[in-house]
């Protein structure tokens, strides 16, 4: 009977103390986050860019761009808590939601594989879910660790990550980029000599010769010329690849999985894992 005792004041206590339902998420790894902890029903708006899983986020009201954040968008939600990405924007915007009544928690949000594990960790504890977010950080540890092992004195493939975003405005993603990030830890050498994100042209990807060109349909076709593909070196190796946006740039709960395909992708499926 004291047992019972004892295990009522503790789920009365969990329940009085527990965090609001009411959520909106701001930035596509840190709602997959919160849907991976298994709070997706929690959600009553998410941003543009939270795309995954699909059919958690595809019915939810969208709080417009996570870079471009209009004020409110959030607001006319009502929500209790809003979990948004440290690099959110305006600064502004985000700043002045506790204003309003708003439990704001600002998550780091940075492309490194310490900062998703922190992500997952500071989520988990938001939504009281420490030993759920521990399992997965667990899990993406092993599985990076094989992945490190396995590529371990390989060659370095030149990679080349393009996508679109319109008609006719192909995209590269240089080495400070998140793409660019993840291409280094999976064991590849970015193609491409500018830092961050810039247009770049038929002519330049033929004289850059990649081995490894991985694309995206992000916000439309990749618009790739396939008579210049062909002519690189990645396409006569049929070393071509695509690869979602969120995955390859997210950080996500799902980086260990991103490493392992990516990786796979530069080694020609030749690693363990490799499908």
């Amino acid at each position: 009977m004291h047992n019972i005792t004892k295990l009522s004041l503790a789920l009365l206590l969990s329940i009085s103390t527990s965090y609001a339902s009411k959520i909106v998420s701001v930035g596509g790894s840190i709602t997959e986050t919160i849907a991976a902890l298994g709070h997706a029903d929690d959600l009553i708006g998410v941003d543009l860019s939270s795309v995954y899983p699909k059919d958690a986020v595809s019915k939810l009201p969208n709080v417009g761009y996570w870079l471009s954040l209009p004020q409110e968008g959030i607001l006319s939600l009502k929500p209790e808590v809003a979990i948004i990405s440290s690099q959110a924007k305006p600064k502004k915007v985000v700043d002045e939601l506790p204003k309003y009544g708003i439990k704001t928690y600002i998550i780091e949000d940075n492309p490194s594989i310490e900062s998703a594990k922190n992500k997952i960790k500071q989520i988990g504890k938001i939504l009281e879910e420490e030993k759920k977010a521990d399992e997965i950080i667990s899990r993406i540890e092993k599985n990076i660790s094989k992945v490190k092992e396995e590529i371990k004195g390989k060659k370095e493939p030149k990679v080349l990550f393009v996508f679109s975003r319109g008609e006719g405005t192909l995209m590269a993603a240089g080495p400070k980029t998140k793409p660019g990030v993840m291409i280094e830890l999976a064991g590849g050498k970015n193609a491409v000599n500018f830092e961050q994100y810039s247009k770049i042209s038929a002519e330049s990807i033929l004289k850059m010769n990649p081995d490894v060109i991985i694309k995206t349909n992000h916000a439309g076709d990749s618009g790739i010329d396939e008579s210049i593909v062909t002519s690189t070196n990645a396409g006569k190796n049929n070393q071509i690849y695509s690869m979602d946006m969120l995955l390859i740039s997210g950080f996500t709960v799902r980086v260990d999985k991103a490493l392992q395909d990516l990786s796979c992708m530069l080694n020609n499926n030749q690693l363990s894992y490799c499908k």
